[in-house]
C-alpha cells in the first residue's frame, strides 16, 4: 500500500533525520525506510492506535513492551526503536524482507526447527510474564472469547468435510463426524498459552542469508493454543499469488521436535488435531466461496485455481502427524477424498 493512502504518516516518515532516500511498502500499514547511509528501518501506523489508547490494551504500548521483553529474554523479534502515539506508529528493526509464507511457497524447508524452537521461546516467555500480560489482553481474545471461536471452528470444520465431498463427489463416511466431535473436545480441555493472535506465515521474517525466523505482530495479545500458532505459522495458503498452492512446513519430524521443543508429551497429538481443524475450516471457507455466498466470494481473489486448492486440502489432510489412533482413524475414513471419481480438479 502507497504511502499516498496515508498523507499524515508519509510527511512524518519524510520529515526524519537522517535525511529518507526510499521509502518501501511491505504491508498494509508498513513500510521500510532507508535515509542516504543504507540504513533501515520499519515503520508501522497502528491504523486502530487511536481507539485503544489510554486502555490497559493500548495497541502501540502493547507491542513495545511485548517486543521488549521477549527480546530481552533471546527471542527473535525485531528490536523496537520506539513509539510516537499522536502518531500511531512504531519503529522497528528491520530484520529482512522475505517472509515465511515466501519461503515455504518456495518449497523452503531449512525454517522448520527455528519456527518451532522460536514459537515455543517466545511462548515460554509470555508465560513468565502472564501476571503483567493477562491485565492486557485484548477483549477480543481473552478466554471466553477463545471459547466462543473454538465452538464456531468445531461447527465449520463439520461444513467444511460435508462441503469437501461434495465438491469432490465422494460420499461422506458417516465415522467422521464423532471422530471431529472427540478431538474437538480433546483439545478444548488443554491450557491455553498467552501469545500473539496475529499469527499467520507472512507475521513471520526468515532473515536475509540465513535460516533464522523473526516473528512479528505483537500488538493484540490474547489466549490461544501454541499448537494452532505454529499450524498456521508454517502454512502457506498461497494467497494473492497467481500460481499459489497449499504448502506446510509440518511433517512426522517436526511434529516430534515441537513435542520435544515444547516438552509436552502429547505435542504432536495437538498439533496434529490442529491442523486438521486449521484445513477443513480452510476447506470450509473455499467452499463457501465456490458456492457464490456473499460473504466468502472476496477470497476467489485471493486464493486462485480453487478446486486444486480443494486437492491440495484433501492431499494435506491424508499426512499424518502423529502415531495416534484417532487421527489415523479420521485419516483412513477420509482417504476415499483422494480417489478421481466422477470429475477431475
Amino acid at each position: 500500500m502507497s504511502l499516498a493512502a496515508h498523507p499524515a504518516t508519509a510527511a512524518y516518515v519524510r520529515a526524519g533525520h537522517p535525511p529518507v532516500r526510499a521509502i518501501t511498502p511491505l504491508a498494509a500499514g508498513v513500510w521500510r525506510v532507508e535515509d542516504l547511509a543504507g540504513h533501515k528501518v520499519v515503520v508501522k501506523h497502528q491504523r486502530f492506535g487511536r481507539l485503544t489508547q489510554g486502555t490497559a490494551y493500548d495497541l502501540l504500548e502493547v507491542e513495545r513492551d511485548v517486543l521488549r521483553f521477549l527480546r530481552a529474554a533471546g527471542c527473535l523479534v525485531p528490536a523496537v526503536l520506539g513509539i510516537d502515539p499522536d502518531a500511531h506508529c512504531i519503529f522497528l528493526q528491520w530484520v529482512g524482507d522475505r517472509t515465511l509464507d515466501d519461503a515455504i511457497q518456495a518449497g523452503d524447508q531449512a525454517p522448520t526447527m527455528q519456527a518451532i524452537r522460536g514459537l515455543c521461546a517466545i511462548e515460554r516467555t509470555c508465560a513468565q510474564r502472564a501476571d503483567q500480560l493477562a491485565p492486557r489482553v485484548v477483549p477480543s481474545a481473552n478466554r471466553a472469547a477463545l471459547d466462543d471461536a473454538w465452538d464456531q471452528a468445531g461447527a465449520r470444520a463439520h461444513a467444511g468435510i460435508e462441503q469437501l465431498c461434495r465438491h469432490l463427489q465422494q460420499p461422506l463416511d458417516a465415522g467422521v463426524q464423532p471422530l471431529l466431535n472427540a478431538m474437538h473436545g480433546w483439545l478444548a480441555t488443554r491450557p491455553a498459552a498467552l501469545g500473539s493472535v496475529d499469527y499467520n506465515a507472512r507475521n513471520a521474517i526468515v532473515e536475509p542469508g540465513g535460516t533464522r525466523v523473526y516473528f512479528l505482530e505483537f500488538a493484540k495479545m490474547g489466549w490461544d493454543w501454541t499448537e494452532r500458532r505454529l499450524t498456521q505459522y508454517t502454512t502457506s495458503m498461497g494467497s494473492g499469488r497467481p500460481d499459489g498452492r497449499m504448502r506446510s512446513l509440518l511433517d512426522t519430524s517436526a511434529a516430534r521436535l515441537y513435542a520435544e521443543a515444547s516438552g509436552r508429551c502429547d505435542g504432536a497429538r495437538a498439533l496434529d488435531y490442529h491442523r486438521i481443524f486449521f484445513l477443513l475450516n480452510s476447506a470450509a471457507l473455499l467452499c463457501a466461496a465456490l458456492n457464490g455466498e456473499p460473504q466468502a466470494l472476496a477470497l476467489r481473489q485471493h486464493w486462485k485455481r480453487p478446486y486444486r486448492r480443494l486437492r491440495q486440502c484433501a492431499a494435506m489432510l491424508a499426512e499424518g502427524l502423529s502415531t495416534d489412533p484417532s487421527a489415523a482413524e479420521f485419516r483412513s475414513r477420509f482417504q476415499f477424498c483422494l480417489l478421481p471419481r466422477g470429475g477431475t480438479l
